[in-house]
């Protein structure tokens, strides 16, 4: 009797072990924060009824945002709302524009003091016009998320070092590759 109760005892542990087990693993894995970039919205968009700070001082209470195909038609207090469109409500929230990272190095520097080989942003010598910061830059980079949930939403990306650095660009941080990441390129001055 008493090798029957430490028996189910045992076996009582070991459910109440795995049980634990599972519950963690499944809590790890909705706990990640979602990196990969979004995919555009086609068609029309509205957000509504939020208080819409549209980037040159002007703050509008109530406001509508209607977006076609990723692009802002128009922001204001009366704009009616077609039924063929998307609609979120921001009901109680503060809007803001995107904001744009000017000259970094992200993306071509991602440990400061690690391999060589891993920091793409300084190159030798002191004319480097044929260098072109986009190939090098990193899509992965553990940075570009978090800069991207704090509102940045653009970034001039600039090689440094020398005379001349090269080429910088201007990169959208919601991308999976740099083709797809390329909004436009300047060219080195020489």
């Amino acid at each position: 009797m008493m090798i029957l109760i430490l028996t189910n005892n045992i076996l009582e542990m070991k459910n109440n072990i795995i049980t634990l087990v599972l519950i963690l693993i499944a809590t790890a894995t909705f706990a990640q924060d979602d990196v990969y970039p979004t995919k555009e919205y086609k068609g029309k968009l509205f957000i509504t009824s939020g208080t819409v700070h549209v980037g040159n001082g002007q703050v509008i209470e109530n406001a509508t945002i209607e977006v076609n195909n990723g692009k802002i038609v128009q922001v204001g207090a009366n704009i009616p709302v077609t039924s063929d469109a998307k609609v979120v409500d921001a009901k109680g929230k503060q809007v803001y524009p995107g904001l744009i990272l000017a000259e970094t190095d992200l993306g071509l520097k991602e440990i400061a003091n690690g391999v060589r080989g891993s920091n793409d942003y300084l190159e030798l010598g002191d004319l480097n016009p044929n260098v072109r910061s986009i190939v090098a830059y990193n899509t992965d980079s553990k940075i570009i998320g978090t800069l991207r949930a704090n509102g940045i939403l653009l970034a001039s990306v600039t090689p440094q070092g020398g005379t001349i650095s090269g080429s910088s660009s201007v990169v959208q941080l919601d991308a999976w590759n740099w083709k797809m990441l390329h909004i436009k390129q300047m060219r080195a001055l020489i």
